[in-house]
């Protein structure tokens, strides 16, 4: 996670510096509610280009199968040759987790000890690991719309090195607000999951569920007032519920806080709020490091194409 971190951190910073081309992603209608979506990213004088084809399926927990399928084909950026096919669902989880590390780390207060977790799915627990990376938590309340399926997540990830020394419980959406320093929501709501008025001042809010205009996990007092940072405007003003009636000028880039070019949190009793629909860089980034990981330990399959 750290190292994943350490890419998508930088990928940010590309991303604002105007050194990364990741164009508006495409998405197609699936059956039953379900979207297919495209998502294409280059860095200029980068070694690799990517694409990731991602899938969300609302009916797939039902069916006992993942909610996100993805594959992310990366190639060669002088040849153009294909040269990987990555399973994408647990780098999508890696590189999102990453993205909530790196805001934790730029724009959640230092003494941050306790988070409130909205999420029991593979997404939730890469949140978890990043944000007990970034900071030194002592306490996690999970909290999940099927009780047992927190529970059953709870004593998954007890034994995740990051998490050692952590108090870990299951909590409803008021129990874990109260008092907590960071609120991390990772889930497929189409609805606020917590009443946003029960935020305490300094909170840092980072969501990274929705990626609709008609889906939006946090509410109007979430955001009220508060220093609100997103991956990048054009794509997270046009596909963010949350974002919906905001200007280009009400948002700032985490790739700005992080060269330094724009301040993030301003003061210790300002609430921030990181918003994120996900972006192809960080996809690039962490398929990039996966990828050279890989042959340098000899992992992977090869196979003769075309």
């Amino acid at each position: 996670m750290a190292e994943a971190m350490e890419a998508v951190r930088a990928g940010f910073a590309a991303l604002s510096a105007g050194t990364a081309t990741v164009p508006l992603r495409v998405g197609v209608p699936l059956q039953e509610g379900g979207t297919a979506l495209t998502m294409p990213a280059a860095l200029a004088g980068g070694a690799y280009w990517s694409v990731k084809v991602v899938t969300v399926a609302p009916g797939n927990p039902g069916r006992g199968r993942p909610l996100i399928h993805a594959s992310v084909l990366l190639g060669d950026a002088v040849t153009g040759a294909a040269l990987g096919l990555l399973e994408g669902s647990s780098l999508t989880a890696l590189r999102t987790g990453a993205a909530g590390g790196v805001a934790a780390a730029v724009l959640a207060r230092a003494d941050s000890a306790v988070l409130a977790l909205f999420g029991a799915g593979a997404q939730a627990r890469t949140q978890l690991v990043a944000a007990a990376t970034a900071l030194r938590l002592r306490e996690a309340r999970v909290v999940s719309r099927d009780p047992a399926h927190a529970e059953a997540f709870v004593a998954a990830v007890r034994d995740e090195p990051a998490l050692r020394g952590m108090t870990l419980r299951v909590a409803s959406a008021a129990e874990a607000v109260a008092g907590a320093d960071l609120v991390v929501t990772a889930t497929s709501s189409a609805t606020p999951v917590f009443a946003g008025r029960a935020l305490s001042p300094g909170v840092h809010v980072t969501a990274v569920g929705s990626f609709k205009p008609e889906m939006r996990e946090l509410d109007a007092d979430a955001l009220r007032g508060a220093r609100v940072v997103v991956d990048q405007r054009g794509p997270a003003l046009a596909e963010a519920g949350e974002l919906q009636g905001l200007a280009p000028g009400d948002v700032v880039e985490i790739g700005e806080v992080i060269a330094g070019s724009v301040p993030g949190r301003r003061d210790a009793r300002e609430r921030t709020v990181f918003k994120s629909v996900g972006n192809a860089v960080q996809d690039l980034v962490v398929a990039t490091r996966a990828y050279d990981r890989a042959l340098e330990m000899g992992l992977g399959e090869e196979i003769a194409w075309p």
